[in-house]
C-alpha cells in the first residue's frame, strides 16, 4: 500500500488501533494481552496525582513512549519506501516521470480507502470480541470482513482496469502532458490488479492491531517493503520499465503481504478454512455484517471528503505547469512533509488506544472522565512538543532535497512548500492528536463532518491561492486549522470529555 502521497493512509490509519474497550466494570484482561497492553491499562487507570500537560518524564510519558516507538517504526517504514521509490524514479531526469508517480500514486491511494472502509472497523470489534474470551466471534469479524473486502476489491479492481484514464481525470487535468498520461495510466493499470491483496493485507493488519498484537504486522510490513526496495531499481533500470517497474514492485509488496497475514492468521486460527470451498463463496448473513457495514459508513464518509481535499490538491499542482515540473516539485515536498507527520500519526494512534483505556478503567485505580481528560491533555502535550521538534529538523533537512532530483529548477520550486510544509509541522501536531482523541470516542461520524468542512475550505482557498505552489501549500492550512478547530471544540465541549459532558455529570 506503499505510496509517495501517504496522507490519505495514515489519516485513516488512526482508526486501525482504536481498540474500543467494553464498558462494564466486569471486564477482565487475559494473559492473552500483551503485557506492554496490560502495563499500559494499569499505568494508565491507575497513576493518580496532577497531570501536567506538557511531558514531565512520569510513568504515563513511559508508557505513551512504549506505544509510540513500534508505531512510529511501522508508519515510519511505508514513507521511507516511498521516499526510495520516488529517489530511483527521480533518477530517470525525466519531470514527467515524477509528475505520472506523484498522480497515480495518488488516485490509487483514494480510491484504496474510499472502498478500504470495512477493515477500518475491524480492529475495535475483534478486540472486544478478544477482551471476552470469545474466540469464535473473532474468527467470524475477520471472516466476515475478508468476504466483503475481497469482493468489494475485486469489483473496484475490475472498474479500475477497465478504465484507467476516466480515474486518472480526478487528479490530472485534460491540459497535462500527454507523456503524464502516458505513464500514470502504466502505473495505475499495474496496481489496479494488486488491489484485492492489498485490501486483504488491510484486514489482516486490522486483525493482528484488534488482538494487541503490535509487532506482527510490523515485521510484515518490514518484509514486504524491503522486497519492494530491493525490486525497485531492478525493474525501473534493470528491467527498463521506468514507472511501470515501481508499480511491479509495489505490487509484489503488496501480495507478499496479503500471503503473509493469511497464511498467519491460518496458523493461529484466527481464520479458518471451510471444508468444502464453495461455502466461503457464500455471503454472510446481513445480521452479521451490519456491526461492519454501520461502523464503516462513518470511516467511509470521513474518507471521501479527506480524498476530495487530497485529489483536489494533486489536480491543482498539476495545473500548474502542465509539463510536470511543478508537481514533480510537489512530490518531493510531500515526500519529505509526510515523513515528519509520521510521528504525528502515530502519536495519534496512541491518543486513540490510552484515552479509551483510561475512561474504562476501574474506578478504584483511578479510572473515569477526569483520569481519561488528564491523559488526552498529556498527549496533546506530547503533540505540541513533537509538532515543534519536526518544525526544527524539516527546516534543518531543505538541502537534502538536493538528492530527489538532479533537475535544479524542480529542487529549488520545491524549498518553498517545504519551508510552508515545516511550518505546518505546528500546527498537525495537536491537529492529529485531537483527532486521535475522537477516535478512541469513536466519533467517526463527528471526524467526518470536521473533513468535509476542512475539505471545503481547502477546495475554495485553491480557487482563490492554488495558482502557484505556495499557495497551494498555504491552503493546506486553511485544511489544517478547520480540523484544529472542530477537533479541539469536540475535546472541549460536545465530546465525553467536553464541558457538556462535565456539566451533565455533575447535574445528575
Amino acid at each position: 500500500m506503499r505510496t509517495h502521497l501517504l496522507a490519505p493512509l495514515l489519516l485513516q490509519a488512526h482508526s486501525l488501533v482504536v481498540a474500543r474497550l467494553p464498558p462494564t466494570p466486569q471486564r477482565r484482561l487475559t494473559k492473552r494481552h500483551s503485557s506492554a497492553s496490560l502495563e499500559s491499562l494499569k499505568v494508565v487507570g491507575g497513576e493518580t496525582g496532577k497531570n501536567l500537560v506538557l511531558p514531565r518524564g512520569d510513568a504515563l510519558d513511559g508508557t505513551i513512549t512504549k506505544l509510540a516507538v513500534p508505531a512510529v517504526l511501522n508508519f515510519l517504514i511505508l514513507p521511507l519506501v516511498g521516499t526510495v521509490d520516488t529517489l530511483w524514479v527521480g533518477k530517470l531526469g525525466d519531470p514527467t516521470a515524477l509528475a505520472a508517480l506523484g498522480a497515480a500514486n495518488q488516485v490509487f491511494s483514494s480510491i484504496f480507502f474510499v472502498v478500504s472502509f470495512v477493515p477500518s472497523v475491524v480492529t475495535p470489534l475483534v478486540a472486544a470480541a478478544h477482551a471476552s474470551g470469545d474466540e469464535t466471534l473473532v474468527r467470524k469479524r475477520v471472516r466476515d470482513a475478508l468476504w466483503i473486502s475481497t469482493c468489494i476489491g475485486a469489483t473496484a479492481s475490475l472498474l479500475l482496469f477497465a478504465n484507467p484514464k476516466r480515474a486518472l481525470g480526478l487528479a490530472l487535468p485534460a491540459t497535462a502532458a500527454s507523456e503524464v498520461w502516458s505513464q500514470a495510466t502504466k502505473y495505475l493499470t499495474i496496481r489496479a490488479g494488486a488491489l484485492v491483496p492489498a485490501m486483504v493485507a488491510f484486514v489482516g493488519f486490522a486483525a493482528f492491531r484488534g488482538r494487541l498484537d503490535v509487532q506482527t504486522p510490523l515485521r510484515i510490513t518490514l518484509f514486504s517493503q524491503m522486497m519492494n526496495v530491493v525490486l525497485d531499481p531492478i525493474l525501473i533500470f534493470g528491467a527498463g520499465l521506468g514507472v511501470g517497474g515501481a508499480a511491479l514492485a509495489t505490487a509484489a509488496a503488496e501480495v507478499t503481504s496479503a500471503l503473509t497475514y493469511t497464511l498467519l492468521l491460518l496458523k493461529r486460527g484466527t481464520l479458518q478454512l471451510a471444508a468444502n470451498p464453495l461455502k466461503a463463496l457464500k455471503p454472510p448473513p446481513l445480521g452479521s455484517l451490519l456491526p461492519l457495514l454501520t461502523g464503516g459508513a462513518g470511516v467511509l464518509a470521513r474518507s471521501v471528503a479527506l480524498n476530495i481535499a487530497f485529489l483536489s490538491v494533486t489536480r491543482a499542482t498539476q495545473a500548474i505547469d502542465p509539463a510536470g515540473n511543478a508537481a514533480a516539485a510537489h512530490t518531493i515536498a510531500m515526500q519529505v512533509w509526510q515523513l515528519g507527520g509520521v510521528v504525528l500519526f502515530a502519536l495519534s494512534s496512541v491518543a486513540a488506544v490510552l484515552v479509551p483505556a483510561a475512561m474504562n478503567a476501574p474506578k478504584e485505580e483511578g479510572g473515569g472522565v477526569s483520569r481519561a481528560k488528564g491523559v488526552a491533555d498529556r498527549m496533546l502535550g506530547w503533540g505540541l512538543c513533537a509538532g515543534v521538534a519536526l518544525a526544527i529538523l524539516q527546516l534543518a533537512a531543505l538541502p537534502l532535497l538536493n538528492v530527489f532530483s538532479p533537475v535544479a529548477s524542480i529542487r529549488e520550486a520545491a524549498r518553498a512548500p517545504a519551508a510552508i510544509g515545516a511550518a505546518l509541522q505546528l500546527l498537525n501536531g495537536v491537529t492529529f492528536v485531537a483527532e486521535g482523541i475522537m477516535q478512541g470516542h469513536q466519533a467517526f461520524f463527528p471526524l467526518a463532518r470536521n473533513a468535509a468542512v476542512a475539505a471545503g475550505g481547502l477546495v475554495l482557498s485553491l480557487r482563490t491561492f492554488g495558482g502557484t505552489l505556495s499557495g497551494v501549500w498555504c491552503s493546506f492550512a486553511v485544511f489544517n486549522a478547520i480540523r484544529f478547530a472542530g477537533a479541539f471544540r469536540h475535546h472541549l465541549v460536545t465530546g465525553p470529555l467536553g464541558s457538556r459532558a462535565r456539566a451533565e455529570a455533575a447535574h445528575h
